[in-house]
């Protein structure tokens, strides 16, 4: 008899460690496609500076910010990756640096269907960049790090 009971919680807790074993949470998947409605161009603060957003494939997108100078005269004054690889969104401007281009990683940290956090704590400015959407025409960018924080009002214009 006292076999039988030993045996039968030797079992017991053999099913509770596997149990538990199996209980490591899964990280949670990302959504690119949540991304969607940044598409298209936007006119920055109702100025002459705008952002573009186009889709290269379902993990890419490519955007660019330019400014107009007397209605006809295109400087572009940054360019950016989207991408969403090995389950991690990262957000990666290319800037212009005395020592030639340069590519800032940022990764995203937060998502909250209409709030996108992307951050690199170790680059000297932006350390935080946010895009939020107000609605299907209007959106705030915000960046920010350290004692400085730029914001700006987006408004579709396609």
């Amino acid at each position: 008899m006292r076999q039988i009971l030993s045996f039968s919680t030797f079992l017991f807790l053999t099913c509770i460690f596997f149990i538990n074993c199996n209980n490591t949470p899964t990280p949670v998947k990302k959504d690119f496609s949540k991304l969607n409605w940044l598409l298209g161009t936007w006119e920055l603060n109702n100025g002459a500076e705008y952002e573009t957003w186009s889709k290269l494939n379902d993990h890419s997108f490519h955007g660019r910010n330019f400014r107009v100078y007397n209605q006809h005269d295109t400087v572009i004054t940054e360019n950016i990756e989207l991408i969403f690889q090995e389950n991690e969104i990262q957000y990666i401007p290319t800037v212009k640096t005395p020592k030639g281009d340069k590519r800032v990683f940022y990764k995203q940290t937060s998502d909250s269907g209409n709030h996108f956090v992307f951050e690199n704590p170790e680059h000297s400015f932006p350390k935080k960049i946010s895009y939020i959407k107000i609605d299907d025409n209007t959106a705030k960018s915000i960046i920010e790090g350290g004692k400085r924080k730029l914001e700006y009002d987006l408004k579709r214009v396609d």
